[in-house]
């Protein structure tokens, strides 16, 4: 008599279960594959990201504008924040258009930017509010202008100003009639994975009029154009 050929019962459930864990490493190590990819992508958004503001900041504060006869017009603005990360604002006097929106009225002329971190229609992030040059910062008009987000991925701002004459770098900046000759903006960037910590980005940015307005404020006679 012939004997039948074929699987018992137990050798089935095995080969099942050798092919179900097999399964599951193989998904395990995609799935681990997916998350690293979509963790790298998110990081290079985020650099991205920082370079563009810190670029943007950068050129309007490089742009900042400064007369000696007015100084009370172009002042530069500081106030130090309280929050964690710290959440500071400041503002100045430029010629750039970098943040103002094609249809803002402010493109025409000097404008007064304004940087902060705060809520706008309930998302925080980093806000700007441009105005001109000539509206005093603490009359109403000036009050009125409204806030927009430039990104609410930024959870925090920060600066440092560099002081030549003690060679040190300080927290506090106090000479409103006077721009800082070079400052450190920190920028906090928030992170998509709660357990990794928030990106921070540090650039050292020098203001081209703030000699001049140091040279004015200690009583110095602006020097020529030639001579800068």
């Amino acid at each position: 008599m012939k004997r039948r050929s074929g699987f018992t019962l137990l050798e089935v459930l095995l080969a099942m279960s050798i092919l179900s864990i097999m399964g599951l490493m193989v998904f395990g190590s995609f799935r681990s594959l997916v998350d690293t990819t979509t963790r790298a992508e998110n990081a290079l958004d985020k650099l991205h990201l920082s370079d563009t503001l810190m670029n943007q900041i950068e050129d309007s504060l490089r742009a900042a504008v400064f007369s000696a006869d007015h100084p009370e017009i172009y002042s530069f603005l500081y106030e130090k924040g309280t929050g964690n990360p710290q959440d500071d604002t400041f503002s100045w006097v430029t010629s750039s258009t970098a943040f103002l929106p094609a249809d803002t009225p402010a493109l025409t002329g000097l404008n007064r930017i304004e940087l902060s971190i705060q809520d706008v229609d309930g998302e925080t992030g980093l806000a700007v509010r441009a105005f001109s040059s000539l509206l005093d910062p603490e009359s109403n008009e000036a009050e009125d202008v409204e806030p927009w987000l430039i990104s609410d991925q930024v959870t925090g701002m920060h600066l440092n100003f560099y002081d030549p004459s003690e060679q040190t770098w300080e927290e506090e900046w106090e000479r409103t009639n006077q721009l800082p000759t070079t400052l450190a903006l920190t920028l906090s960037f928030a992170s998509e994975d709660p357990i990794e910590p928030d990106l921070v980005r540090v650039r050292r940015i020098d203001i081209p009029v703030g000699k001049l307005s140091r040279d004015s404020r200690r009583g110095r006679r602006p020097q020529t154009e030639e001579a800068r």
